[in-house]
């Protein structure tokens, strides 16, 4: 079973494709009749396809126009969540340490400097500078992406449960994608709050500064958003199977849909008979 959209949109891109290799076939020729002294006069070989008509019985296997009830959008929300928020998550805690990291060393640098100009102005000798930090990216051990590693997975289970029954109970005659978003980042607050409190003593600091938490929820619910949205947009169009080889004697032909795509260079029409009694155009991009 595939989208409509998509079977269409492969046929043509198979009809595109047909006449590339066609005008690639007419350079070689091209080429060896150049060479060629008998040839090299004599016209090259070369096709374009003026019309293509194809017709195609289908068969109507689902349509989704909109999906907006919990049986639908509830497993799409929960598998997304449990699939891509562990990696989504190690990846802002990485990124969210090595600027918490630099804004450390930035801030010693300056202390230094200030130091420094202080004892100078006052004749001083100065103390031998400390040697450059490492950036710190190089910093990042191992163990500490193991750390993090572990603290995404018990965060996404967290979320994941509670987001079940966040949803078990929604309306979503009312409920907007946003409003899941919003929900989600309000639980991370927590939920990563929860998991870096000084009663976890597992891991060695937080990846963030305290004023750097709800930019980091915000962020990570934002990208989970635009998941949600691919996905249940993905869902959504005219499924159908086509029955191409499969016409017998024991086919119903009451069921089938004959689409005639036809095809030009920059034209295409599509017309739909109703189980082969009667024809409507009901497509026309030119």
């Amino acid at each position: 079973m595939v989208k409509l959209s998509e079977f269409i949109g492969e046929m043509v891109s198979d009809i595109s494709d047909a006449r590339r290799i066609a005008d690639s076939n007419s350079i070689a020729l091209s080429q060896s009749y150049h060479a060629d002294p008998f040839l090299k006069g004599m016209p090259v070989p070369h096709y374009t396809i003026q019309e293509a008509e194809i017709k195609v019985p289908v068969s109507v296997n689902k349509v989704t126009s909109n999906i907006q009830d919990n049986e639908l959008l509830q497993p799409i929300i929960l598998s997304t969540i449990k699939l891509k928020l562990p990696q989504l998550l190690i990846n802002k805690f990485l990124n969210f340490y090595i600027k918490k990291k630099e804004k450390e060393q930035q801030k010693k640098k300056e202390e230094q400097e200030m130091q420094e100009a202080v004892n100078e102005s006052m004749g001083l000798n100065t103390a031998e500078k400390n040697r450059a930090e490492k950036p710190a990216v190089q910093n990042i051990s191992s163990d500490l992406r193991i750390s993090y590693g572990t603290a995404s997975n018990n965060i996404t289970k967290k979320l994941a449960q509670y987001m079940k029954e966040y949803l078990n109970a929604a309306n979503f005659e009312f409920i907007k994608l946003l409003d899941v978003k919003d929900k989600i980042v309000e639980m991370l607050m927590y939920f990563i709050t929860d998991e870096f409190s000084k009663h976890n003593s597992g891991y060695t600091e937080a990846p963030y500064n305290d004023d750097d938490l709800p930019v980091l929820a915000e962020e990570t619910g934002r990208e989970m958003f635009f998941e949600f949205k691919q996905k249940s947009e993905n869902e959504k169009g005219l499924f159908i199977e086509p029955n191409t080889g499969k016409i017998n004697e024991y086919v119903q032909k009451d069921n089938l849909l004959f689409m005639t795509i036809k095809i030009k260079e920059q034209d295409l029409d599509m017309v739909v008979e109703n189980g082969g009694d009667g024809e409507q155009r009901f497509l026309s991009l030119n």
